[in-house]
This record gives structure tokens, sequence and C-alpha cells, in this order.
């Protein structure tokens, strides 16, 4: 699917890249992260992946994507459940 999984800087914070394209959560939102220090890790967890993708190998991944899709959208439902 890609060859190089990369960190941008973004007006967010950082954005995650394959192949120079941006990732998007589940939820189709850009997937940036207000550290580089955690970009660069999501980044290696992409860069990884073998032949298939496993989202269990990619622990930061999926939590990225419920902070960004779950918890950023709405805190306050998120944080009554």
């Amino acid at each position: 699917f890609w060859t190089d999984a990369a960190v941008a800087a973004d007006a967010a914070g950082f954005a995650i890249q394959l192949d120079g394209r941006a990732v998007r959560t589940p939820a189709r939102a850009p997937l940036v992260v207000p550290t580089h220090a955690l970009a660069a890790a999501i980044a290696a967890e992409w860069q990884a992946q073998g032949e298939e993708i496993d989202p269990r190998a990619m622990p930061l991944t999926g939590l990225a994507n419920a902070a960004i899709d779950h918890a950023a959208a709405n805190p306050a439902a998120f944080a009554a459940t």
C-alpha cells in the first residue's frame, strides 16, 4: 500500500503521512497528534506493517483514533460515559 510512513508538521500538530498522503481516522478526520514524539511512534507502527494491516500491532494509532474521533469530537459526552 505504501513504502514510507513519515511525520509532517501541521498547523494543528504533527500529521502522519504514508507516501506523502495524510492518514485519516476511521471517522475520516486527519490523524494529527500534539507531539512529534507521539507522531514518530505512530509512524513507526505504520512502517512496521507487512502485507496486511494488523490493527492489534498499532496500539498508539488506535488510541489516537479514539481520542480524535470520540473524545475530541465531544469531550463532555465522552467524559460522561
